[in-house]
């Protein structure tokens, strides 16, 4: 048993509290839930349950009690703080990646609220297994940059095709000039990577950065994602010691971050979307066999 279990159950319901409402049955993405008097968890619950508190987030009177969490550690929701339609679409579609930053460090404590709100990324199964990895300092990053550009011209050498192919020229061409299209300037590289063949780490890695690239407008910092610097930190040792990368990670996903030295005052057009869609006309009109109890129903079934 893990010894930062609270509980030697999956789940424990204040019945004072509960009014046996269903909402933990119905939010369980494993249907680990069922109902007896108060609602109890399936067999092998322990083994199956990923830990991701829906269970108590949903509970209306605070019931609910899960193994690694209880409802008075957890943050209450406060809608009004929540933004409407209109606010989510205009954030949205004028976010816009800054390839200019001025001459200023990166406070610390901003690094680590956006740190904090990307733990809170969608991830398969709730595995969270992203590690990051934080350079805050415009020398190293400089330097990472000039790594990068060094394996660069590596690949030209062992790979001129490739690097034709990926255009790196682009990239080699005005750093030879002086100029910097790698780290754009920005005082601050943040890297996700996780061990090397961990399946959920691609989406939840990228997933993570678009969250916290997202939150770093609310605190006045601009982003872009730095594939180059990526992929190569995925291959080229001198840059992975640089790195401090452990052993057996890889990344999976990075970004540079800084005070923009510009803004943007226009939405850029983009291609109308391109979605294959399809609808039942009758939808909404019935009602659907519930399937959020598969734990039940494959205990049902098994008995039959």
């Amino acid at each position: 048993m893990n010894t930062s279990y609270k509980l030697d159950t999956i789940i424990k319901v204040d019945e004072d509290l509960c009014i046996n409402c269903g909402s933990c049955i119905r939010a369980c993405p494993g249907g680990l839930i069922t109902k007896k008097d108060f609602p109890v968890p399936i067999e092998n619950a322990w083994d199956l349950c990923i830990d991701c508190g829906h269970c108590v987030a949903i509970c209306p009177t605070g019931a609910m009690h899960q193994r690694t969490m209880s409802p008075e550690e957890c943050e209450p929701i406060d809608i009004q703080l929540i933004p409407k339609w209109e606010r989510v679409k205009q954030f949205l579609v004028s976010r816009r990646s800054v390839r200019g930053y001025i001459n200023k460090r990166v406070e610390k404590d901003k690094i680590m609220q956006l740190l904090d709100v990307a733990r809170y990324a969608p991830n398969g199964a709730n595995r969270q297994v992203i590690k990051w990895i934080v350079i805050n300092d415009a020398a190293k990053v400089h330097k990472i940059a000039q790594m990068t550009v060094d394996w660069m011209i590596m690949v030209k050498e062992k790979n001129p095709a490739l690097y034709q192919e990926a255009k790196l020229d682009l990239f080699v061409g005005p750093w030879d000039l002086g100029q910097d299209p790698i780290s754009r300037g920005a005082p601050c590289v943040i890297i996700a990577c996780a061990p090397k063949n961990e399946r959920t780490a691609p989406p939840a890695a990228m997933i993570a950065i678009g969250q916290l690239q997202l939150a770093a407008t609310g605190l006045g910092l601009g982003t872009t994602f730095t594939g180059s610097i990526n992929t190569a930190a995925q291959t080229y040792p001198p840059l992975i010691e640089l790195l401090g990368m452990p052993e057996g990670y890889v990344p999976f996903g990075t970004t540079v971050i800084g005070y923009p030295a510009e803004k943007y005052h226009r939405v850029p057009l983009r291609k109308a979307v391109d979605v294959i869609y399809s609808e039942n006309a009758d939808s909404g009109k019935t009602v659907p066999r519930m399937c959020c109890a598969p734990g039940d129903l494959y205990y049902e079934l098994r008995g039959n």
